[in-house]
């Protein structure tokens, strides 16, 4: 009786240690996630801190994309750049090409074949 009460206590025992360790793999893998989201949530609002998009020296052309600094655009090294001047003709630029866009009345061809 002695002996079939110690193995029941021994599988009772190693019953808990599984599941103690199973809850210790799934609280470390839910932390490391943790920390991993949490840096990337760092490094996206560095990256957000790069001005190169609103400066007037930036081309947009993906081969000479800063014609001041052209290799370190749009990069990490560029979040405090020195020659840095904001572009204020963004919005009227954005304007004048939707305006250039959208089809005049006074200059619509009229279709011949159709005309009377």
């Amino acid at each position: 009786m002695m002996n079939l009460l110690s193995e029941e206590i021994l599988q009772n025992l190693g019953r808990i240690f599984f599941m103690i360790g199973i809850l210790l793999l799934i609280t470390i893998g839910l932390y490391n996630f943790y920390l991993t989201f949490k840096s990337g949530i760092s490094y996206v609002k560095r990256l957000h801190q790069i001005p190169c998009s609103r400066c007037v020296f930036f081309t947009g052309d993906y081969r000479l994309k800063c014609t001041v600094h052209p290799y370190s655009a749009l990069t990490e090294i560029a979040i405090n750049c020195s020659d840095y001047e904001a572009n204020n003709n963004q919005k009227k630029l954005a304007l004048q090409v939707s305006r250039a866009n959208l089809p005049c009345s006074h200059t619509k061809a009229k279709n011949p074949a159709t005309h009377n």
